[in-house]
């Protein structure tokens, strides 16, 4: 029911979620989650984690390198994950695309966009002090231009199922190799 709740929000967005939704959807009675979260507000506690734990996921083991390295490898997970799993994509775009922080899910989710969002800018400083990355970036602003890239991929692809999305993909990650080096980058990023 969780992930059924994921790709709804996705797709349509929190304010249209309703628990009969989810119950088909999810393939079950229209009913099932009423009863097994007894309220729209608890299923949202529960969906928030669900999705925490689904982000996680997907970046867990991609913070081993450092600088732009680093940020076409966090970049690359996300859109791998995406294709091989589209639920823990959507909880991506969730997580990024959901800056408002007035609805049931923003703490928990505000928090992740927020870790993200200074994990990518902290990468980018990396880079800059490295060499690597062109010193006129400014950390947060290319965070926040990335996570806003990833988002419209998504975003396209959720409204067209046939985008190709690896393509697509494959010229973001090249966007933020060449708009992010240095004259000289590094082969291997």
């Amino acid at each position: 029911m969780l992930a059924a709740g994921v790709r709804l929000v996705a797709r349509e967005g929190l304010e249209k979620l309703t628990l009969t939704d989810v119950g088909k959807s999810a393939g079950y009675s229209r009913g099932l989650p009423a009863h097994h979260f007894g309220s729209r507000d608890r299923y949202l506690k529960a969906l928030a984690s669900y999705v925490a734990i689904e982000f996680d996921r997907t970046l867990r083991g991609v913070d081993a390198a450092t600088g732009l390295v680093a940020v076409l490898d966090i970049t690359r997970a996300v859109l791998t994950q995406l294709m091989a799993d589209p639920t823990r994509g959507m909880a991506t775009q969730i997580v990024l695309a959901d800056s408002r922080r007035q609805s049931a899910l923003s703490e928990d989710l505000a928090r992740l966009r927020d870790e993200t969002l200074a994990l990518l800018a902290r990468h980018v400083r990396q880079g800059i002090e490295a060499g690597e990355v062109r010193p006129d970036v400014v950390p947060e602003h290319a965070a926040l231009l990335i996570a806003a890239g990833i988002c419209g991929l998504i975003d396209t692809w959720l409204a067209e199922p046939r985008f190709d999305i690896a393509a697509a993909g494959d010229q973001l990650l090249a966007l933020i190799r060449h708009g992010l080096a240095s004259r000289h980058p590094d082969p291997e990023a």
